[in-house]
């Protein structure tokens, strides 16, 4: 098991919303897909957060959101109570109070730091992994497998650790460098297990995609503490695990893509909602 290294980032950094990324970590992420930026929420602006997030995660809103609140370990339809790892879509949709809120204006920042084209947020999510839930896994993936296939495929994706993720209730993984690879490896719908055995199920009928892991994949756990902030790329091979400690692992998510790609995937209907209308053989090939 081997834990990356904590930066010398965190607060010094900031100056209100500007962070400071040094030329050594914009190369990284290119090189290696991944970054760590540590303390870089204060605490009084997690708790800005943080209401919305137990509000969405808690279902206060799943007669509105349908798919889009859903447990992303399990297929759609789970009912609430049997829930792992909660999922809430496009949480600003649901509660516009956080649209422009700090994590959005630092994470902007940023971004224009790594990217020197024009990025814009492409969508968001709240995470929450239950106590002692070791089936509260995210399968090992890679986002652009997720979605339809663009000219521009660059993404940084922002998880915010509303409380400290660690290797216990299951923090980010990744097998760094995977992001250089020549092609993106496949993608096929999860396995659940019924009575019959392990079967396979449609796009429709559950969110979540895995890949076969190579022999040579070597794992880096990334463990973060509250108001640390981990940035991965679209091609980057990642997941997490369960969660076998006895309190909530806590993540905003948000990602940003190049602006044109986020108009191209607007054109043919596609949001990030999971209640989006969308052929998934006709447009992920």
């Amino acid at each position: 098991m081997t834990k990356a290294s904590q930066p010398s980032s965190g607060h010094h950094r900031r100056q209100g919303n500007n962070y400071f990324v040094t030329p050594e970590e914009v190369t990284q992420y290119g090189e290696k897909g991944y970054l760590i930026l540590t303390n870089v929420l204060t605490e009084a602006e997690l708790q800005t957060i943080e209401p919305y997030f137990d509000a969405l995660v808690s279902g206060s809103k799943a007669a509105e959101m349908k798919k889009d609140f859903c447990d992303m370990s399990q297929p759609y339809g789970t009912p609430i109570e049997d829930f792992k790892l909660v999922n809430a879509m496009l949480p600003s949709k649901y509660c516009p109070e956080l649209m422009n809120n700090t994590f959005f204006l630092i994470a902007q920042n940023i971004v224009n730091q790594l990217y020197e084209g024009s990025a814009a947020m492409d969508y968001e999510q709240f995470l929450g992994k239950k106590p002692n839930k070791a089936g509260a896994e995210f399968s090992m993936h890679q986002d652009l497998g997720y979605w339809p296939k663009t000219d521009n495929t660059w993404t940084a994706t922002f998880s915010l650790a509303l409380n400290d993720a660690t290797i216990d209730n299951g923090c980010l993984q990744v097998v760094p460098g995977s992001n250089k690879e020549n092609s993106l490896r496949k993608h096929s719908p999860k396995k659940y297990s019924n009575t019959d055995g392990d079967i396979e199920i449609s796009r429709d009928e559950s969110h979540t995609l895995v890949i076969e892991m190579k022999e040579a994949d070597e794992i880096l756990y990334l463990p973060v503490t509250r108001g640390s902030i981990t940035i991965h790329d679209e091609k980057i091979v990642h997941g997490s695990g369960g969660n076998t400690s006895n309190e909530w692992r806590k993540t905003y998510v948000m990602a940003f893509r190049d602006a044109e790609t986020i108009d191209a995937e607007r054109a043919i209907g596609f949001t990030h909602s999971h209640n989006d209308e969308i052929n998934w053989n006709e447009i992920i090939k």
